[in-house]
């Protein structure tokens, strides 16, 4: 390469390192410093108490319910989205039912609707008085109906059913995408080697659909640990913070309480734990890529 083009190449590239170190390295820095002062959000004033911020987190138990919760979304998200993603994936794939088409665009289309509106349009579904879900078990019949989301029974699987429904689309279409790019003649072989369905999707499917996977777990990880917006709007952590998460926690202590010292300190252990996490996963699923 000629001194002139690494000097062109050199120019082009210095301004996206710049920007990059200023709307993304300098944040996380000045995040990092402000978990360890007392900054209250509404002064430039701050002083600096060191890891006092994280000594208190460790002994707040409304922290740590918070991490229950968060980590319960997560999970429960993290197991149901898959499985019900890819059967609908193999379905819609195997063209098992009329429509298919169809099928693809209303599973997908939560996708398109705000997260925002998604907890609105549930909060009405899931009203004890005139909700949708409501009044549809009432005509069967149902009389004793929970408050869906004034119960401490009830409000997490609440939670866990609308971001389960937003999801579902999203990761169908990616398995869709890769189930459709699996020659048939791997399913032709099975075929002719005595295989089951079962076995086919047990030993050829899968296999091929490792590294999707893969991507799905984390970005289901990242997902479930953000959890905020349908929280805060449906039941704002309630009832009794049974559905508070970390990312709601974070915001009442910054903009409630004016805790923004605190608040950071919350922000910077969700981070950490999301990252941690997320290496971890990857770790663990890390295996040789199976080619076809």
């Amino acid at each position: 390469m000629r001194k002139g083009q690494r000097k062109v190449i050199a120019l082009f590239i210095m301004p996206a390192f710049i920007m990059y170190g200023v709307f993304m390295v300098y944040p996380y820095i000045r995040a990092f410093y402000i978990g360890l002062t007392d900054w209250r959000g509404v002064s430039t004033q701050m002083s600096f108490i060191g890891l006092e911020n994280f000594w208190t987190m460790l002994h707040d138990p409304y922290f740590w319910n918070a991490l229950k919760n968060t980590s319960f979304f997560t999970v429960t998200n993290g197991t149901i989205v898959p499985v019900i993603a890819l059967f609908f994936a193999v379905v819609m794939s195997r063209r098992l039912v009329w429509g298919a088409r169809f099928f693809r665009i209303m599973y997908f289309f939560p996708n398109l609707i705000s997260v925002v509106a998604i907890a609105v349009l549930w909060s009405f579904v899931l009203n004890p008085d005139f909700g949708i879900l409501t009044n549809f078990l009432r005509i069967l019949g149902m009389k004793s109906l929970p408050a869906w989301l004034g119960s401490v029974k009830t409000a997490p699987w609440c939670i866990v059913a609308v971001k389960v429904w937003a999801a579902v689309g999203f990761y169908m279409i990616l398995y869709l995408s890769a189930l459709e790019g699996i020659p048939t003649d791997l399913y032709d072989a099975a075929k002719i080697d005595g295989a089951s369905e079962w076995k086919a999707f047990w030993h050829v499917t899968l296999p091929l659909l490792s590294e999707i996977m893969k991507v799905t777990v984390v970005f289901l990880l990242l997902n479930g640990f953000g959890t905020f917006a349908v929280v805060k709007i449906m039941t704002d952590g309630g009832p009794n913070r049974s559905t508070e998460t970390m990312a709601t926690y974070l915001y009442d202590n910054a903009f409630k309480f004016g805790k923004f010292g605190y608040a950071t300190a919350i922000a910077i252990a969700l981070f950490l734990i999301t990252f941690v996490l997320a290496l971890l996963s990857i770790r663990l699923q890390k295996r040789e890529t199976v080619q076809y």
